[in-house]
This record gives structure tokens, sequence and C-alpha cells, in this order.
């Protein structure tokens, strides 16, 4: 299932440094950058832990994250990012990879703000109990509030694609984990069977394969934009034989 492996060549090490506003703004115009994003959920996963953000690229409900350092395992990100956001220090070994997701986006915070950003997003799950959250520390000029929901309420409300995405993920990932302790336990063809099944029935919902899922946010609403295109599927080009015509 989802995992981030990290492979290290030769003796890295990290050169971290600190970018100004106008510096950064234009690494922004020229890369995508690493993030890793956390979905906070309850022992049960019947709940997930939002905040409500102040700020560009997503001034809505979102995961607790943020972006990625060069040399961290997206784990460690996770846990950084948990303990600068929450201000709680959790063991990296909780954070447990669901998805990767492609994030563009149409704002920003630095300026020019119309010039948008791109992420690459390791999005995690993180089950904390209700006696550590109510233990996190919030920062007032990144988040409005912060709250738990429920699983449901998520799903059938106005928030983003990407957070019901993970939703769906992170219920795969425990189907996942069921099918295999069924199979390390020996278990019968049967039970196998069923729990593949619901492995790939209880999938995603937004299922288009490599088409990105596009949205309009405005006045607290998503509106989901269908995009047309005009390209028509690119021709098979066959190889020729000696007297240049087409091998059928």
């Amino acid at each position: 299932m989802q995992r981030a492996p990290q492979f290290i060549t030769g003796d890295f090490e990290p050169h971290h440094c600190f970018l100004q506003d106008d510096e950064y703004g234009r690494a922004l115009d020229a890369m995508v950058k690493a993030v890793s994003d956390i979905l906070v959920t309850s022992r049960s996963g019947a709940k997930v832990f939002l905040g409500r953000r102040k700020v560009e690229p997503q001034p809505d409900w979102w995961y607790i994250g943020g972006r990625s350092k060069p040399g961290e395992t997206p784990e460690e990100a996770a846990a950084r990012n948990v303990r600068r956001e929450l201000k709680l220090d959790i063991p990296v070994e909780r954070f447990e990879v669901i998805a990767n997701y492609s994030f563009v986006w149409q704002f920003r915070q630095q300026a020019p703000q119309g010039n948008g950003t791109a992420d690459i997003s390791t999005v995690h799950c993180l089950e904390l109990s209700e006696e550590e959250v109510s233990k996190a520390e919030f920062d007032n000029k990144e988040y409005a509030e912060c709250k738990w929901w429920e699983v449901e309420e998520v799903l059938a409300g106005e928030f983003h694609p990407a957070l019901k995405q993970a939703i769906w993920d992170s219920r795969s990932k425990k189907s996942y984990k069921t099918l295999e302790k069924i199979v390390a336990n020996s278990g019968d063809d049967a039970a196998v069977a069923a729990a593949a099944r619901n492995l790939v029935v209880g999938g995603t919902p937004f299922s288009g394969g490599s088409k990105p899922v596009k949205v309009r946010f405005s006045d607290g609403k998503y509106e989901y934009v269908e995009e047309s295109s005009n390209e028509s599927e690119p021709a098979i080009k066959r190889p020729k034989n000696n007297n240049g015509n087409q091998v059928q």
C-alpha cells in the first residue's frame, strides 16, 4: 500500500536557510515544493480534526501541515509540522502515509499572490485522542479556528475534495491492513476474497485516473469545474518496413 521510502545517495548534508518573501516568491514560480500534510483522526476514525486557515493558498478548512525541508523523511517533516502548528511532540512512528497528492493553487500568500503555487504533498494519517488535542496550541495568525468534524459531515459537506479523498484513502489503508492481517494469519480463501473485495469497493470517489479534479472556491462553497478538451487522441505510430509502408 502507500509508502514514501527515502533513498539517500552519497553523504548528503542539509544546508537549511531562510528565504525572504520576495526571494521565496521567485522560487515558487520556478519549482514545485514538497509538503507533508496530516489528516488528524480520532482513535475510532469517526472524526477528523481540521483547522480553518486564514492564509493562502487554502483559506478554509484544511489539514495540519506544511513544507518539507531537504533531508527530512516525509514522516519527519510531518512530525515537525505538528510540533510547529499544534505544539505537540508526536513520535515519528505514529505518522502513517496514506497517499501522495498533486496540488495546484491559483493564489499564494507571497507576492505576487496571483501567480499561485504548486505542491506535491505526502499525506499522513495521525490518530490523536481528544485529550492530546486539548493540549494543542494554535497559531491564531494562521488559523481562525480548529475543531473536530464527523467524517460523514466532511464527506457530504462543503469541503475541499482533497480532504474527502484523504478520508477515503485512510479507509482504504485500513482495509488493506485488514487484508494483510488475514493473509499473515493464514486465513482461508473466502476471508481473503471478502477482505480484498472490501478494499476494492471501498475505494475512492474521485476515480478519474490521471484527469485532475478542478474546483473553484467562493463564499464558502466549492464549485466543481468540468474542463472540456479539444485535443483528439494521439494517433498510434506504427513502425515502417523497408518500403516505407506501415507494418499492420
